[in-house]
């Protein structure tokens, strides 16, 4: 079994539009390698892409797949790092490329300084906390009465002073295997009396009351943390957001009442359902202007659309996407007449369009129409649209 090329075959089959991919972990280290090692991989995939992270098996490999636009790796790179555990940041900076070598270059000289240049002193917070978190235990080990007790108390202490000891030494952190692997690359001659003392109560006190004394000692008295105020109404910004995307969507109804939707099926994720529309050029007029050729791309449809009833926002880039969602109804479809650029890109799955009976709470119910906002308030007010739109 050859890892890389297994791995640059999955990444061929399952995500041929990828942007880069790298193959990492142990199994790229044939003294660390073991029979039960998987394929890390990381896939960047085209910015309109749906991120995900997925377990499969593949050619006898477990394989767990970590596939993002590269502003998705970017995010979950920066919550990473803010909390001290790199774990995609070394995936990257160590990985072995699949493909794309070009591509993934400038991210992983970004992710490789991030992991040179470590994170830095924890904050004071959060080492007083560490240092209360091990007094504590240690006080709940001295005085435990019932053996049980005793030994998830032991087996807490014990994992708790490993992580204050990284953060008072300003090392990355980690979790399982990585803790011990953090620690070893700190400090050998720490990290083998630290695992020393996992079955020995009188070296884990010695190793737990060392790591204190380093981190500043032990910490009860004078430990305060204030509660949040949660009556509190946040002050409202004096800038207000911009719109940096506009899209346009239909709650569209044939003469039959029956919702108009379109089953989306993409690599790597279950079919989800959304409904007709898209961004707003700026060739259009106005927002409804949008939606009609949305509508013709998407549906070879012209549609008359009653009024705006439904909207939502999220944060992007600098601002706010908002989408403004229209009940309308169906004047007439050809689906021969789509002609939407996604219908000549097979990378971006496919579009079937299906109707759901709007009077049928269960057919609506099981399909999953996102945003789930959308889906809750056309079930809650499915009755409403009906009469509004003229459906009898």
């Amino acid at each position: 079994m050859d890892p890389i090329a297994d791995a640059a075959a999955l990444v061929a089959d399952r995500y041929p539009e990828a942007r880069w991919a790298l193959l990492a972990g142990s199994v790229l280290d044939p003294g660390a390698r073991t029979a039960g090692s998987d394929l890390d991989i990381v896939v960047c995939v085209p910015d309109d892409a749906v991120g995900h992270r997925d377990a499969v098996r593949w050619r006898g490999w477990p394989v767990e797949l970590f596939v993002n636009p590269e502003a998705g790796h970017r995010w979950f790179i920066a919550q990473e790092t803010a909390r001290r555990k790199p774990t995609l940041v070394r995936m990257i900076a160590t990985g072995v490329p699949l493909v794309g070598e070009a591509d993934s270059a400038g991210l992983k000289a970004e992710c490789q300084a991030v992991l040179d240049a470590g994170p830095g002193p924890a904050p004071d917070t959060a080492l007083e906390d560490a240092r209360y978190a091990v007094t504590d235990l240690l006080d709940d080990l001295a005085y435990a009465r019932d053996g049980g007790e005793a030994d998830v108390v032991r087996s807490v202490l014990w994992e708790r002073v490993g992580h204050l000891a990284l953060a008072a030494a300003g090392r990355w952190d980690g979790g399982g295997k990585w803790l011990l692997r953090e620690l070893r690359a700190w400090d050998l001659g720490y990290a083998a009396r630290w695992v020393a003392a996992r079955h020995d109560d009188q070296a884990m006190v010695a190793v737990a009351r060392a790591t204190l004394d380093a981190a500043g000692g032990p910490l009860f008295e004078g430990y305060l943390r204030q509660a949040p105020v949660v009556d509190e109404i946040p002050a409202a910004s004096t800038r207000p957001p911009v719109v940096v995307r506009r899209a346009a969507r239909a709650i569209l109804l044939d003469e039959a009442g029956r919702l108009v939707v379109i089953k989306r099926t993409v690599r790597g994720r279950a079919p989800y359902w959304v409904t007709p529309g898209g961004g707003v050029e700026p060739e259009d007029t106005s927002v409804e202007d949008g939606l009609h050729r949305e509508l013709f791309e998407e549906l070879g449809a012209t549609a008359k659309i009653v009024r705006q009833v439904f909207l939502t926002s999220q944060p992007k880039d600098a601002g706010v996407a908002v989408h403004n969602y229209f009940l309308a109804r169906v004047v007439s479809m050809d689906l021969a007449l789509r002609s939407g650029p996604e219908f000549q890109e097979p990378v971006r799955g496919t579009y079937d369009v299906e109707h759901v009976d709007l009077r049928d709470d269960a057919a609506l119910a099981a399909i999953d129409l996102v945003p789930a906002a959308l889906k809750g308030f056309i079930r809650t007010n499915r009755e409403a649209l009906l009469a509004e739109a003229g459906v009898s």
